[in-house]
């Protein structure tokens, strides 16, 4: 049987420091599971969160960005939109696909903060650090996208695709 799934457009934001390492939150929602109800746990992801309506790629970057990190829009430099995806989950109890889109950011402050999280926020995430490419290759902890390691090497370089391309938000742990 098919479910009705909501549909979330989301924007993730590959942010970077001066040392070339990735901010990543830190959350634990037992909601938020597989669409068939698998919890992995305490999860890693890059910042970034739903498109409100109205909203550009880049709107949507610097607003998540203020809000789980503190940073300001003065703080950014954005760079191009490199990856997409889409899958399928249960959000906080609520069957949901959801359509990502991932955009480069660097910025030279290494001082973040979790003070301008929203309700909901406050409520699953539990920290914020920064990883350079070989931890989280060695994390044994689950950070999404699982692929995230795999697409990441030229992004750090700043060796951009021409065009976005598609990786596997779907594949589990």
């Amino acid at each position: 049987m098919q479910m009705d799934l909501i549909v979330r457009t989301s924007v993730r934001v590959l942010l970077f420091n001066e040392e070339g390492a990735l901010l990543l939150l830190c959350a634990d929602d037992p909601k938020t599971t597989t669409s068939e109800g698998k919890y992995h746990g305490r999860f890693w992801f890059p910042v970034g969160g739903e498109m409100e309506s109205g909203e550009s790629i880049e709107e949507t970057a610097l607003r998540e960005i203020y809000e789980e990190t503190g940073l300001s829009a003065e703080d950014i430099q954005l760079g191009p939109v490199v990856w997409y995806g889409e899958f399928d989950f249960v959000l906080s109890g609520v069957p949901t696909r959801c359509k990502q889109k991932f955009i480069v950011a660097r910025t030279t402050q290494s001082s973040v903060n979790l003070s301008n999280l929203t309700q909901e926020e406050r409520g699953v995430i539990e920290k914020i650090a920064w990883f350079t490419l070989q931890q989280i290759q060695d994390s044994e902890e689950v950070i999404y996208p699982v692929v995230l390691a795999d697409h990441l090497p030229p992004i750090i370089a700043s060796e951009y695709p021409s065009e976005p391309i598609e990786i596997d938000l779907a594949k589990q742990p």
